[in-house]
């Protein structure tokens, strides 16, 4: 009998010790689990927010980038003296590449998007993270008169160096650029580098005020520009395409500059793209206005003139 009561005794403690031990490694196993949980969460958490920073930068590179190759652009039809061939591949190869039908662009100088994407690569390394960049394409365009829109398409893949977590994201960002304060190449390369003329939007409302026309002569003598469905886009006067676009743009040419350059003028309307090409227009001489000024039939309306032909 007393056998039998030590026996459970016994029997007693070692489960009591089986139990502690059980409950011991299962607290152990769930505080471990819950540490390596946590760790991942923050993990995660940490890599989205940097993906959000990713974002941000690509736009901002976007932009920088974009804004380099458009003056890139027109750097490269100053120096060479002819137009682009073709806007969008010239745009690609400058923002990617740095270069323009092959010729280095030293605005371009450590500023193409690729240069931008190496630096996001090289701070991610530094957070243990790896990202890789795939650009699938980009392209210029416009919606607007007085700006130009720039467009990427890019597949991103970001993962943690411990294989903590991994993410592929399609990327499709956006951003604009004023063409406000870049060169109209239509003068540069009509008046053989020797005159250049500044995009700038006008802010005169009325051309003719009671007959008078000051401020027709302060919008001219500046050469200001307006919106115009039957004038060529900035994007197409980078190829020297004078045909009409719905976010065309004019301005009126100051032919005492020309003639200050010593630049032969022409006996024709003074609307840019008609003045710089060869359609055949009915132009009229306008009261008050230099000698040289002259509108065709179809702009006297724009310019309120039609009143004051002679």
């Amino acid at each position: 009998m007393a056998l039998n009561k030590k026996s459970m005794f016994f029997s007693i403690i070692a489960i009591a010790l089986i139990s502690l031990i059980v409950f011991s490694l299962t607290i152990y196993t769930s505080y471990k689990l819950r540490d390596k949980v946590m760790v991942t969460e923050t993990r995660i958490y940490s890599m989205n927010s940097f993906i959000d920073d990713v974002e941000k930068d690509i736009e901002r590179g976007l932009y920088i980038s974009g804004f380099r190759a458009l003056m890139s652009m027109e750097q490269y039809i100053t120096d060479n003296g002819i137009f682009l061939n073709d806007v969008d591949s010239c745009f690609k190869e400058a923002f990617l590449n740095g270069t323009i039908n092959n010729s280095q662009m030293g605005l371009m100088n450590e500023s193409t998007f690729i240069n931008w994407t190496q630096r996001i690569k090289e701070q991610a390394i530094k957070l243990d993270i790896i990202v890789d960049f795939d650009i699938n394409d980009v392209i210029i365009y416009q919606e607007s008169p007085w700006a130009t829109n720039i467009a990427i398409n890019v597949s991103l893949d970001v993962e943690d160096l411990k294989k903590t977590a991994s993410w592929q994201r399609p990327l499709y960002i956006t951003t604009n650029i004023s063409i406000q304060e870049f060169e109209d190449p239509l003068y540069v390369i009509n008046s053989y580098g020797r005159v250049t003329n500044i995009i700038i939007k006008t802010n005169i409302t009325d051309f003719i005020v009671n007959n008078e026309t000051t401020n027709l002569k302060i919008h001219v003598n500046n050469s200001y520009y307006i919106e115009s469905n039957t004038a060529p886009s900035f994007l197409m006067r980078l190829e020297g395409n004078l045909s009409n676009s719905i976010y065309g743009i004019e301005s009126l040419v100051n032919l005492e500059e020309f003639q200050a350059q010593e630049v032969p003028i022409r006996d024709r309307s003074v609307v840019d793209y008609i003045y710089f090409g060869d359609q055949t227009t009915t132009n009229y001489k306008i009261k008050y206005m230099p000698s040289w000024f002259k509108l065709d039939e179809g702009h006297l309306e724009t310019y309120e003139c039609g009143d004051l032909t002679e």
